[in-house]
């Protein structure tokens, strides 16, 4: 071609292109800048501003490119530096408890058996209750403190003491636990509605699949201590009591709102919903006071039989529907409990054993010397093979009589019922389990499991790895809560099977006190100083997130909220992700996840197991504004190598679906 030819052409190409008007930026009605913009995309870049639309991010980039974003009518706010990243998800919280009710609660402070008697006492005065009416006490700190005295050997003698005219029950922070005094273990109720009480008699018979969940003592009498489905016996509308699932909507639900804001929380998976608590949620959307988006775990069958199964999973396909066109709401997930929790109780006599079942059986640990004067340690172990144990397995009703039972535990220094083979129980019949999970998956619901302890985490694993292929088919995802103790063939098959583990990590800093409620029973230890032993079945495996990360399973943040803490505390939970421990003690080093690994759980990962990854859980220009800015840069942090000051950390703002709806005085 002619060069004249070429000069004539691109001659015209830059006169056309002069013609065409110039591509004018819409203005974005918030814009970020100066911050340290860390966007959890798929390179973990880090930006400096953000331009938000509606509710959608317009722009992530430079300070100067943004300004082509600003307006007149545009909310410019300089973060000076603060660091940005998206909102957070908590995959595992009874998000109506985060509110206290007006009635009385421990909070989770540790009370001696003699000081919690005046507290208790102190409480019937404040509420007025008079005599007959129940106590009810929320928040009971089970794993510390409860140390007997002389006068109070027991948690019930303890309750007695309160009064033995008002029925009280305590309800453990971990929701759970429990207590009661005489006046309510007389009030169980049996499957016909009669009153029978619980008692040695009652648990030997009718109530008999119930006793391992009670404390008892040498004589199979309650020292108080209930547990699990027993306590039902006694009040069976725990989920109101713990929960203020009697409470109204118009004076819960803006509340929770405001405390997952403030929190910088914005979704969220409610891991135990009924209809009642539904339709809660419901009126919060239809308030337009939403801060969150929010799926529902659906409570599984009250009954546990499988004949049930069907008709429940009918009546759940019309909750599901009822939610299906909300954009805030999805209520297409079912919450199964396949086991209870691993803490026993080594100050009773005989110490009570954990409830969860375990895949090698516990220990009968023989607990020795004083709280009180600080020499309290592991004397030795029951010897379940011993000549005189197999004796009181072949015979137990030959050493069940009280003199009986005195003159061998003051020979032998343990009593009979020690020398019994015990491995805990699940939560429901097996069968059961691996049914409601076929089913439900058959049903197109996503599977939430509450599998604590090994033996639990093996059938569920089992029975998703079966329904698997269908999971996948559909679009739904499998997820297993608490994972506290996972034997490392089920790690690996975890990963493998890309199966998400929802992890409180904020448990992983428990300390000595409620490890001695764990692991003595676990392992065979020499002593108190033998805790930690990284050798041990129980120190190896417990809370095993970076091996189940590494073997390809999805680690995601569930604060369990208000279990421990009515306060869901993300940020203290995010740094226990990486230190695991406080005061220099961690709890299973080795599974400690990076900084951006406990990000990726507490964002990505949460949405990934939601099923709105390709909405939310990362800052990049198309996905709806769910962000939060923070007063110190976790990152920097951690890279500093300061990650015990990450849950100092305050949320300064929450924005949600594009809007501020969280601000902290400065």
């Amino acid at each position: 071609m002619p060069s004249k030819i070429i000069i004539s052409l691109v001659a015209i190409f830059i006169l056309l292109a002069a013609c065409q008007p110039a591509v004018v930026t819409e203005p974005a009605d918030l814009v970020f800048t100066n911050g340290y913009v860390y966007t959890v995309d798929g390179s973990r870049s880090v930006s400096q501003a953000i331009a938000i639309k509606g509710n959608r991010i317009v722009f992530v980039g430079s300070n100067e490119a943004v300004a082509d974003y600003v307006g007149d009518g545009t909310d410019v706010r300089d973060l000076g530096g603060a660091m940005v990243m998206p909102g957070i998800h908590d995959m595992h919280i009874h998000a109506l408890g985060v509110i206290e009710p007006d009635q009385c609660d421990l909070a989770s402070r540790p009370h001696t058996l003699e000081q919690l008697v005046p507290v208790l006492q102190e409480c019937i005065t404040k509420y007025q209750i008079v005599p007959g009416e129940w106590l009810i006490v929320l928040q009971w700190g089970f794993s510390q403190g409860n140390e007997p005295s002389k006068q109070l050997p027991n948690i019930r003698a303890a309750l007695d003491a309160v009064s033995l005219e008002h029925p009280i029950i305590l309800l453990g922070d971990d929701g759970h636990h429990g207590a009661a005094n005489s006046a309510a273990l007389a009030l169980a109720k049996n499957a016909q509605g009669e009153i029978v009480g619980l008692n040695a008699a009652t648990l030997g018979t009718e109530f008999a699949p119930f006793r391992p969940m009670l404390g008892l003592d040498q004589n199979g009498e309650p020292t108080g201590g209930i547990n699990e489905e027993a306590r039902n016996l006694l009040r069976p509308d725990l989920l109101g009591d713990m929960l203020g699932a009697n409470a109204t909507a118009e004076d819960v639900m803006p509340g929770v709102a405001a405390k997952l804001a403030e929190n910088g929380i914005t979704s969220i998976q409610d891991a135990w919903v009924t209809p009642e608590i539904l339709a809660m949620y419901g009126w919060l959307e239809q308030s337009g006071q939403m801060t969150f988006r929010m799926r529902a775990a659906l409570a599984e069958p009250a009954s546990g039989r499988v004949d049930d199964i069907d008709a429940h999973f009918e009546a759940l396909k019309t909750l599901r529907s009822q939610f299906e066109n909300s954009p805030l709401i999805k209520a297409n997930t079912v919450k199964l409990f396949a086991d209870g929790v691993l803490e026993g109780n080594p100050l009773t006599s005989p110490p009570t054993l954990p409830v969860a079942a375990v895949l090698n059986g516990y220990k009968q640990p023989i607990f020795g010397g004083s709280v009180e004067d600080g020499s309290f340690n592991i004397a030795g172990y029951v010897d379940m093979s011993q000549e005189l144990c197999q004796a009181v397995q072949a015979d137990p009703q030959a050493y069940a009589d009280t003199e009986t039972i005195r003159k061998f535990a003051a020979e032998h220094g343990f009593f009979p019922q020690q020398c019994i083979p015990q491995a805990g129980i699940l939560a429901h019949p097996e069968e059961f389990i691996r049914a409601y999970i076929q089913k439900a998956t058959e049903a197109g619901f996503h599977v939430h499991v509450h599998a604590l302890a090994d033996q639990a985490v093996r059938v569920v694993v089992d029975e998703f790895a079966k329904v698997k292929d269908l999971a996948d088919q559909s679009g739904l995802t499998q997820s297993l809560a608490h994972v506290q103790l996972v034997h490392p063939d089920d790690q690996k098959r975890i990963g493998e099977l890309g199966i998400s583990a929802v992890f409180t990590f904020v448990w992983t800093a428990s300390g000595m006190e409620y490890e001695m409620m764990v692991a003595p029973f676990i392992d065979q230890l020499d002593s108190v100083e033998d805790l930690y032993n990284p050798d041990h079945y129980y120190m190896r495996n417990v809370y095993p997130a970076k091996s189940m990360q590494d073997f390809g399973g999805v680690i995601v943040n569930g604060s369990d909220a208000p279990v421990g803490s009515r306060n869901p505390m993300p940020l203290v939970s995010l740094q226990h992700a990486i230190t695991r421990g406080n005061d220099g003690v961690a709890l299973n080093p080795k599974e400690s996840i990076d900084i951006h690994s406990a990000i990726a759980a507490f964002t990505i990962n949460g949405a990934k197991l939601f099923g709105h990854e390709q909405q939310v859980a990362s800052i990049e220009a198309g996905k709806i504004a769910d962000i939060i800015v923070l007063d110190q840069n976790i990152v920097e942090l951690a890279d500093s190598g300061q990650p015990e000051r990450i849950g100092e950390t305050r949320v300064k703002m929450t924005v949600f679906d594009g809007k501020v709806v969280f601000e902290r005085p400065n």
